[in-house]
């Protein structure tokens, strides 16, 4: 099975920007946040939202003017944005700014003499909201059919729900122009829509079946579904992946995938997770194992555990040292005990990742917890034959991994009154990881080696590992931006955002290109050193890839985001091969 996901799916700009507006208040704002109803029409991001404190306003509920409401992305009418305001409430506005450019239209052609026809679906939250703006002079259309049952009129002003098809809305414009004389189309379909309609066309008719994910109250999602089955192309309408019926979708040699603008990135993943293995289960048997072995090594760690045991041997061809296999043995058990640790103590945001979800079932915790604690051990035990100084470097190390993951409260923080963890200080994952796996992969080979860490070969490898090391974690924090903004976990993507998280990304490995190419030219490091700079073209090949949506999230995705480390030991070994 082929899965090609389109590249519009998702969040659209409308729906990003009124979350991102809602979790930065929840953020600022003491005290429960409250949305006159649903912010948007995806259930799974509202449970999510309600854990978090942002709540949806009930019927009767009256709320007091130190409460703080939100309007929803779809808008609503003139009449109850005043009777909010009559509340004493703080409000603030997160209509979708397309929406908002549609009740102004209204509101100028009502007023102008022009009876509005609003085209869109009667009862929806934003053409309830649009109505409210035509003063008593629009009307809904929902079909070109219904056409003939409007009232007369000199002039009409058409304008169509945001989230409308064009197909549709050119229909009821076509049937308008033949009743009246002067019959004014504006153009009110957002362009997100129309680009993910259009895509959603030719998946339609290329694919053997489409997959459509996002709530089953969204209308554009539901609207994408009625594209889809017009093409006579079997389609499934899912809001998880756990919808999805494995025997069903193993039949379809091409699935194309796309979701509604109010899904979330880590929902529309898990689905692409979700059909990926199914895609494997048809896979004969022969082939199927070695795979679901490997897809195993990488869930639980070991292969970017691996990774660090070679990124060891690259570090040590690179400082031309000479050290037994002990180094390399702590590298791996210690990076997969802190992985390990990672993703256990994960709560609150391992509904949103199918392989989070693998390690919070008990049956998997009861194999996994006690190996993170004998890999921790292996290490110590290992780096103590090593001496003093490396025992004490890995238990320090370990102790500031615990600390980081599990919150202990006497070592929690306190400014301002408030409470907070080391994790919670924006972008610490990013540099304690790089910080820890620069420490094991070449420190610990350094002191075992019993040469001093003050040397230009030290400081060049150095930013090597480092720059490695972060531009994988920052990698995997753009994958995961959604996610963690919405659970609340200030990541440095979530700070600067995906385009300032790219500039930087290729920043680094710019940076670890010179310091490479330079460190080499004045022979302050040996062996490999040229061969490295394969890594900054290949870091630069998946990010783009990835910007592309070429890549998708998954185990395609851990593997090339972890295949750097595999490289860089890879390109060593493949230098002492050839020059002996």
């Amino acid at each position: 099975m082929k899965v090609i996901l389109a590249k519009t799916a998702g969040f659209c700009k409308g729906v990003r920007r009124a979350m991102n507006m809602v979790l930065e208040a929840n953020e600022n704002i003491d005290g429960p946040l409250y949305t006159d109803g649903p912010l948007i029409h995806n259930p799974q991001t509202i449970e999510v939202l309600e854990r978090r404190g942002i709540r949806v306003m009930g019927k009767d509920q009256n709320l007091g003017p130190d409460q703080t409401l939100f309007i929803r992305t779809h808008g609503i009418a003139p009449q109850r944005r005043e009777e909010l305001r009559n509340l004493g409430v703080s409000l603030c506005d997160a209509t979708c700014p397309d929406v908002a450019k549609i009740q102004g239209l209204i509101r100028r052609y009502s007023r102008a003499g022009y009876l509005v026809v609003i085209v869109g679906d009667s009862g929806h939250a934003e053409v309830v909201g649009l109505e409210g703006y035509a003063e008593g002079k629009g009307l809904v259309v929902g079909s070109a059919e219904q056409v003939g049952g409007l009232p007369p009129a000199d002039k009409v002003c058409v304008v169509a729900q945001s989230t409308l098809d064009p197909q549709t809305y050119d229909q009821v414009s076509e049937e308008l122009r033949a009743r009246y004389r002067e019959v004014l189309v504006l153009d009110t379909i957002c362009r997100s829509t129309q680009r993910r309609q259009e895509e959603l066309l030719q998946l339609a008719r290329s694919a053997d079946a489409v997959v459509v994910v996002g709530g089953k109250n969204s209308a554009n999602t539901c609207r994408l579904v009625e594209i889809s089955n017009r093409c006579h192309t079997p389609t499934f309408h899912v809001e998880t992946a756990d919808e999805l019926d494995a025997r069903q979708m193993r039949h379809f040699r091409t699935v194309g995938v796309t979701a509604g603008a109010s899904t979330p990135n880590w929902i529309l993943m898990s689905v692409v997770e979700k059909l990926r293995a199914i895609e494997y289960e048809a896979v004969p048997r022969v082939l199927r194992y070695p795979r679901q072995a490997f897809r195993f090594l990488v869930k639980a760690n070991f292969f970017i555990a691996l990774g660090a045991a070679l990124l060891c041997y690259a570090n040590v061809s690179l400082m031309g040292l000479t050290v037994g296999w002990i180094p390399y043995a702590v590298a791996f058990c210690y990076i997969l005990s802190i992985h390990l640790l990672t993703h256990l103590t994960d709560q609150g945001v391992f509904e949103l990742s199918r392989t989070r979800r693998f390690f919070h079932e008990s049956s998997q915790r009861r194999v996994y917890v006690p190996l993170a604690a004998v890999s921790m051990a292996g290490a110590l035990v290992l780096a103590a034959l090593k001496g003093t100084a490396a025992f004490i470097i890995v238990l320090l190390l370990s102790a500031l991994g615990t600390i980081y993951r599990l919150d202990i409260l006497p070592l929690r923080l306190s400014i301002r009154g408030k409470k907070f963890s080391l994790r919670q200080i924006p972008a610490s994952k990013d540099l304690f990881m790089a910080l820890g796996w620069t420490v094991v992969t070449l420190v610990l080979p350094l002191l075992a080696s019993g040469h001093s860490v003050f040397n230009p070969a030290f400081g060049i490898t150095f930013v090597f590992t480092f720059i490695l090391v972060v531009t994988r974690s920052l990698f995997f924090d753009v994958r995961d931006l959604q996610g963690d903004q919405i659970v609340g976990r200030e990541t440095l993507p979530t700070i600067i955002g995906t385009p300032g998280t790219q500039i930087l990304l290729i920043g680094l490995t710019c940076l670890q290109a010179l310091v490479l190419a330079l460190g080499t030219a004045l022979g302050w490091i040996t062996g490999p050193g040229y061969l490295m700079l394969v890594l900054p073209l290949y870091i630069c090949a998946y990010l783009l890839l990835y910007h592309k949506r070429v890549l998708y999230r998954g185990i395609s995705v851990e593997v090339i985001g972890d295949m750097q480390f595999v490289l860089a030991g890879a390109l060593a070994l493949f230098y002492h091969l050839f020059t002996g």
